[in-house]
């Protein structure tokens, strides 16, 4: 037997997706450090989110100028319920994990999010009319359990914003669901810069009643978060140019190594023994859902 048949070597173009990847998942929990100091200071998870939204809009406007002048096609505007669609549920994800993160660890507010994965494959049943075999409603079952251990509701550990949470994974499962929909109609950079625009607008009437203007300092902080988001994005989109999809996914999950430590290094808050239990098994649920895919 030769060492070649012991280890597999994923090619050069595979590497660079899975390095994108591993790089993409140390940054983004730098999002949610910028977003609960903000919470911290004062401000509302939704104005948080604006500020992300608008931040993003504005970054993006020249690069969308560009990709029109050079590739038309890349910049081709999406069906506007699909947009509508996508800007809500995204302002949703977003307030509802910043809104969280003012009274929960960055580490269990991702943790909590982790149902996203189980969420979809259930909204894929019943709105998209895919089909989910025995195996696949098993590891929705094991994962609801998973998730009940996390949250532990009726205990002393239990917080009401771990709902927050939760609904916050909710929506980013809805999203997920209005881009497969739409799979191959519209580029990345469309979706993205749409998703943003559209957030920002419908958040827009809500900051006439919450808006606390913030210092320069908040302002930066809100650029950060915005930068940190849109790098992530990129990578991660550029690593699935690079690699197939069964490979990067599980590799997904390192986020909540990177943000575990996010959260000690700026917080100090870890995870208890429960919450590291629950995330190990969603984790194994959501890869057994996405190999049976």
């Amino acid at each position: 037997m030769t060492a070649s048949t012991l280890m597999i070597v994923p090619p050069p173009q595979a590497r660079k997706g899975i390095a994108l990847m591993i790089l993409a998942m140390a940054l983004v929990p730098m999002i949610d450090v910028f977003a609960k100091q903000l919470a911290l200071q004062g401000l509302s998870a939704l104005q948080i989110i604006f500020m992300r939204m608008l931040w993003g809009t504005l970054l993006l406007i020249p690069i969308l100028i560009w990709a029109r002048r050079h590739q038309p096609a890349a910049s081709r505007p999406g069906r506007p319920l699909t947009t509508l669609l996508l800007g809500l549920f995204s302002l949703g994800a977003g307030g509802f994990f910043f809104a969280s993160l003012r009274w929960l660890s960055i580490a269990d507010t991702l943790a909590m999010s982790f149902v996203q994965p189980l969420f979809v494959t259930l909204m894929s049943r019943y709105l998209l009319k895919e089909r989910v075999d025995a195996l696949r409603w098993i590891a929705l079952a094991v994962g609801f359990g998973a998730t009940l251990m996390i949250v532990r509701p009726g205990s002393g550990a239990f917080h009401p914003a771990s709902l927050l949470a939760l609904a916050s994974g909710a929506c980013m499962a809805a999203y997920a669901i209005v881009v497969r929909a739409g799979a191959g109609r519209q580029s990345a950079l469309t979706v993205t810069f749409q998703t943003h625009a559209v957030a920002a607008l419908l958040a827009l009437p809500l900051m006439l009643v919450l808006w606390q203007p913030p210092s320069p300092d908040q302002w930066l902080t809100g650029l950060s978060l915005a930068l940190f988001g849109l790098a992530g994005q990129y990578m991660i989109i550029r690593a699935y140019d690079y690699c197939e999809a069964s490979i990067l996914a599980p590799l997904s999950y390192t986020e909540i190594v990177t943000s575990t430590l996010v959260s000690w290094w700026f917080f100090r808050q870890v995870p208890d023994a429960w919450t590291f239990a629950g995330v190990a098994i969603l984790i194994g649920c959501a890869i057994a859902v996405t190999r049976r895919a």
